[in-house]
This record gives C-alpha cells, sequence and structure tokens, in this order.
C-alpha cells in the first residue's frame, strides 16, 4: 500500500516540478524566436522583388554611364 502511495506521489512530483533540462520557459522563448524568424522570412519574400528591381535599375544606369 506504501509503494503504490509513493510512486503516485513520484508521479505527480514529476509533472509539477521543472527540473529537467527543457522548461516551459525554454519553450515559449523557442516558439517566440521561430515566430519572429517566419515573420522576418515573409516580409524579406514580400520585398525582394522590389529590392532586385531598384539594385538592377542602379546597375543599369551606372552601366549606361560608363558606356554611354
Amino acid at each position: 500500500m506504501e509503494q503504490k502511495s509513493q510512486r503516485k506521489n513520484e508521479r505527480t512530483s514529476f509533472w509539477r516540478e521543472e527540473r529537467g533540462e527543457i522548461g516551459i520557459k525554454q519553450i515559449a522563448i523557442t516558439v517566440g524566436v521561430i515566430v519572429l524568424v517566419g515573420l522576418s522570412i515573409t516580409i524579406v519574400n514580400g520585398k525582394i522583388g522590389e529590392w532586385l528591381d531598384t539594385i538592377f535599375g542602379i546597375f543599369t544606369k551606372y552601366i549606361n554611364e560608363i558606356t554611354g
């Protein structure tokens, strides 16, 4: 009877304590970083066409000035 009680206490203490390598805070921080990286990639992908057009325009203008 005492062993069952002890095992039950061990199981409940396992779920209550956060002594392991990964805790809730670490998981929350990791999820936050993943979300920020995803947002950054989305923003960059949306503007990359504009950036490439601008850079290509600068290069063609420069080449035309040199050869012109």
